[in-house]
């Protein structure tokens, strides 16, 4: 199954096209509500989640000129198609089990099911492959050094991030767990795209990590830390996007106030949690801001709420300039990157 054809699917198409992927694999598999889980040899639990926000199907993609990069206008799905296919491109030399979870985007609800579940797969530690770019490692509650180091050593940089389903998975079953950059950027937005170099860069990484004989990483709590902006990953967080969007900005500006950790959204009428790049303007109109370019973009059907469901008001104490791009704009310059 080609990576533009997984693009193309519903969540509810392609649950069946891994699961008859997996059975033609010879894996024994469960497709049960919110997940599709198969038993492995390897003594790793590889996971990926098979919905993104975008509610169109789509329809057309773009390539780069240089043919590495893909983009859609009813938004590509990256995130988190890619770790799906990084996973498939695994198991083809490593029988990890696997784990392919539904409804990340609205609350991992996919990865609640599993954990209530009885299944206990006996690993040595769980990798989810759905982070945004080429070199990231995210480990969220777990604290476990070792297994850090362990999986930096593949050429993975430690950093932070606020929520996915091994921060539901990894505490339940008691094993260390990260999660990789899968080469979607831009997520939650129709200017998403992916590098398909990366996406080659982390299977090719992982499928090393995989085959390297390792002990069993215990999940180790982490301590919370508070900051300006709350606690824990989430508030170093926003301290580094603070930092980043400070720095002096060319083009258009707009005063724009970074979404607080309480905030979640509302796109084309999916809830999602606010994962920390997103910003409000005095109008209530809400802003993705695009690492790769520098600036932010009006998210379309979007709204913010605060976790009582009334619409989040802005805070001008809190706002601060940045440069805004049309959503064509955008576009545009991301195809010719």
């Amino acid at each position: 199954m080609d990576f533009e054809t997984m693009v193309r699917m519903t969540q509810k198409e392609l649950k069946a096209a891994v699961s008859e992927e997996l059975t033609k694999m010879g894996y024994s598999v469960k497709a049960s509500k919110g997940y599709v889980y198969a038993e492995g040899e390897v003594p790793i639990l590889l996971v990926a989640h098979l919905d993104t926000v975008h509610g169109e199907r789509v329809k057309d993609i773009f390539y780069s000129k240089d043919g590495n990069r893909l983009i859609s206008p009813q938004g590509i799905g990256g995130d988190d198609r890619c770790g799906v296919h990084i996973i498939f491109q695994v198991i083809q030399n490593a029988r990890c089990h696997v784990l392919f979870c539904e409804d990340e985007e609205t609350g991992a609800l996919g990865a609640r099911e599993f954990a209530k579940s009885k299944i206990r797969p006996e690993v040595n530690y769980i990798i989810e492959v759905d982070r945004r770019g080429a070199d990231d490692a995210v480990f969220y509650g777990c604290n476990n050094r070792k297994f850090t180091d362990f999986v930096c050593g593949f050429g993975f940089n430690e950093e932070h991030g606020s929520f996915s389903d091994i921060s539901v998975i990894a505490p339940r079953l008691g094993i260390a767990a990260a999660n990789l950059s899968s080469g979607y950027h831009n997520e939650h937005s129709r200017s998403e795209f992916v590098d398909l170099t990366e996406m080659a860069s982390t299977a090719e990484r992982l499928g090393r990590m995989v085959n390297t004989t390792s002990t069993k990483f215990k999940y180790v709590e982490r301590e919370r830390q508070m900051s300006l902006f709350g606690s824990g990953e989430y508030g170093q967080q926003m301290l580094d996007l603070w930092g980043y969007m400070s720095e002096p900005l060319e083009e258009k500006k707009e005063m724009l106030m970074p979404l607080p950790e309480s905030a979640y959204l509302v796109i084309d009428g999916h809830p999602i949690e606010n994962h920390g790049d997103y910003l409000m303007d005095a109008r209530s109109n809400v802003y993705d801001f695009v690492h790769d370019l520098g600036a932010a973009v009006k998210a379309e059907n979007t709204s913010a709420y605060t976790q009582t469901g009334v619409p989040l008001r802005f805070d001008e104490d809190d706002a601060i300039k940045i440069k805004v791009l049309p959503l064509e704009r955008a576009l545009e310059m991301l195809r010719s990157a």
